[in-house]
């Protein structure tokens, strides 16, 4: 697929766009203060509904870290784990459609 690459960066910045404005949002919602514990528990108690979503979440998070890490290291992607940086910065909605565009770049180079 040609425009492959462009799909996964305007999922980056819907997923970085979301992400970022639920996250302020939150902050808003709590005076201007961001509690790091409330933030977590919040997925895991409020119900099972919740807990569904943050387990495939995080799933699916650490097989695309992982999948970052190898992938990036075998095409030779400079700077490929700071994609894992971004992720724990901005989010993974964020980070793994871009890491996925800068791989779509390489491997369509070749």
């Amino acid at each position: 697929m040609k425009n492959e690459s462009y799909f996964y960066l305007l999922l980056s910045i819907i997923g970085g766009g979301f992400t970022f404005y639920f996250a302020m949002k939150g902050v808003a919602f709590h005076e201007g203060n961001f509690d790091v514990l409330e933030f977590v528990q919040s997925t895991w108690i409020q119900d099972d509904y919740a807990k569904s979503l943050t387990l495939d979440f995080w799933t699916g998070a650490i097989a695309g870290t992982f999948f970052i890490l190898s992938e990036g290291r075998r095409l030779k992607i400079k700077y490929h784990y700071l994609y894992v940086l971004l992720t724990i910065l901005i989010g993974y909605a964020f980070a793994f459609p871009l890491f996925l565009f800068v791989r779509s770049k390489y491997v369509n180079q070749n």
